[in-house]
């Protein structure tokens, strides 16, 4: 019986992953969690914006649904989504509304997008 559950958990799980085609916008605007005064503007012309903009085009699948908000990190503003990038997570929101709603969350290494995680450091 513990075979079943097990099996059908994993099906279950494998089956709420999405492929997202996430574009960023010709500008964005970040925003620090550390310095909520602060927010800086990137163009492709910025290494983080290219690293970031890579970083969404190679990992368009296994984008998991979420709700609720995310502690801490750099947020970066692009168009009808908002992107957090956190130690351990890329979470995306719905920016359509006038209180921004996760949506979709994704694991990330501990060095993955480091560039992104410390923008506010190298500015």
């Amino acid at each position: 019986m513990s075979r079943i559950f097990i099996i059908l958990s994993v099906l279950i799980l494998a089956s709420c992953s999405e492929t997202l085609n996430i574009q960023l916008d010709p500008e964005v605007t970040v925003f620090l969690s550390k310095d909520s005064e602060k927010t800086i503007r990137l163009t492709p012309k910025d290494k983080e914006y290219t690293i970031l903009n890579e970083w969404l085009n190679e990992s368009r699948s296994d984008w998991n649904s979420t709700s609720g908000r995310y502690p801490s990190g750099v947020y970066v503003q692009s168009g009808n989504y908002g992107i957090q990038v956190t130690k351990r997570h890329v979470i995306l929101y719905d920016t359509n509304r006038p209180d921004p709603k996760a949506i979709y969350i994704q694991k990330i290494g501990k060095d993955e997008l480091s560039v992104i995680k410390n923008i506010g450091l190298s500015r």
